[in-house]
């Protein structure tokens, strides 16, 4: 990490903290670990330079959740990739907490982009349905509805 973030306000912390998280995020939901550590990279860049901004905000782990998420969705839109991968530091959950993790995240590889997406920040991160709502921009009715499809159809696949 270059020297000018030791002297930061905060951000070389919150880098180090949200390294990680986002880089396990990302991987949960494609399997591509170029594209995985150009975007954490980019948003932790990005969070840097508004850093001023970005490190007042109640969760600023989910603002850059948020734009590695925008952009991860871009690149997948004009790459056609559109696969999971599995997170190996799993918190404990009640989907995740299942004998044949592969099973599950194989699973979890066949719903609609956005349904991953809503279970991997509720059940594998443990984000609130207002947090989910507030990091994808959309309503917690929405998160609700991804939710119970999203389980109800791993509830089928995983029979």
């Amino acid at each position: 990490m270059p020297e000018a973030l030791e002297d930061d306000d905060g951000f070389a912390d919150f880098f180090r903290r949200t390294r990680p998280l986002l880089t396990r995020t990302l991987t949960a939901l494609t399997d591509d670990t170029r594209i995985v550590e150009d975007v954490v990279q980019e948003s932790l860049l990005i969070a840097g330079h508004r850093w001023a901004e970005v490190g007042g905000y109640d969760k600023p782990e989910a603002w850059v959740i948020k734009v590695a998420l925008r952009r991860m969705r871009r690149w997948q839109a004009g790459h056609r990739e559109t696969t999971l991968k599995a997170v190996h530091d799993v918190p404990h959950d009640p989907i995740a907490q299942r004998d044949d993790l592969d099973e599950l995240l194989a699973a979890i590889r066949g719903l609609s982009p956005r349904r991953a997406e809503v279970i991997v920040l509720h059940h594998l991160l443990g984000y609130s349905i207002a947090e989910v709502a507030e990091v994808l921009c959309v309503t917690e009715n929405t998160v609700r509805t991804h939710l119970s499809l999203g389980r109800a159809d791993l509830k089928a696949r995983l029979r």
